[in-house]
């Protein structure tokens, strides 16, 4: 329990985010890249599909109050273009001086069982602007109610919770192979977050500047 919920606090962190004049919080965390470290948030954090608008100003607050400011934001087209909450999920690459890599959790991709023992930990600003991290446990499962591919968690997080990462342990390492999209008013009490399959890893790989030629991939410099 301690062991996860210090690994947790270090990844997990929040996005200072500006769209045009209008200024909000909203949750992220850090995951290992190839060759440097990136932050994940949900895409909708980052990119308002209704006013197709993008974020003019993004800056990243590691737990311990570190801020470092966002250059690229990559998202689907499938979101950007449509608005496909199944593709809710962005990752942004820091300016320099970049963050080191020790323990920051990795990603994982295309994992065969839909239903994982989950750790999603959210950071929940207070008043006088302290904060303290949420935490919600429970097993994931299929949309079985919208036929989705979205995977699903019982649970309840705030607001400002979006973009919070979704945490499983495989052979006594930890995983981060999901991120809050958000909640149904139809369906209470369950949050919903992409399934990061083949579709997502070119995203994660696009970041990377590695993998195939930016297919289905908006890339926007800050």
């Amino acid at each position: 329990m301690k062991e996860i919920n210090k690994k947790t606090a270090m990844n997990t962190g929040l996005l200072k985010i500006k769209q045009n004049k209008t200024k909000f919080i909203s949750n992220a965390s850090l995951i290992e890249g190839l060759s440097y470290p990136l932050v994940c948030t949900a895409a909708h954090c980052v990119f308002d599909w209704y006013k197709q608008l993008y974020a003019n100003e993004v800056t990243f607050i590691t737990n311990d109050n570190k801020e470092y400011e966002i250059e690229e934001i990559y998202i689907s087209s499938e979101w950007v273009n449509n608005g496909i909450v199944d593709y809710d999920t962005a990752f942004l690459t820091l300016r320099k001086p970049p963050l080191e890599m020790d323990n920051i959790i990795k990603p994982l991709f295309n994992n065969v069982s839909k239903k994982q023992n989950t750790i999603v930990p959210s950071i929940k600003k207070k008043f006088l602007g302290n904060k303290e991290i949420e935490i919600i446990r429970n097993i994931t499962f299929e949309d079985h109610i919208n036929n989705s591919t979205l995977l699903g968690l019982n649970g309840k997080l705030g607001v400002g919770s979006s973009g919070s990462p979704w945490i499983t342990e495989m052979d006594h390492e930890y995983f981060q192979f999901s991120n809050t999209s958000l909640s149904f008013n139809s369906v209470k009490n369950i949050v919903w977050g992409p399934y990061w399959g083949e579709h997502i890893e070119n995203l994660y790989l696009q970041a990377n500047k590695k993998g195939k030629d930016f297919e289905n991939v908006n890339i926007y410099k800050l």
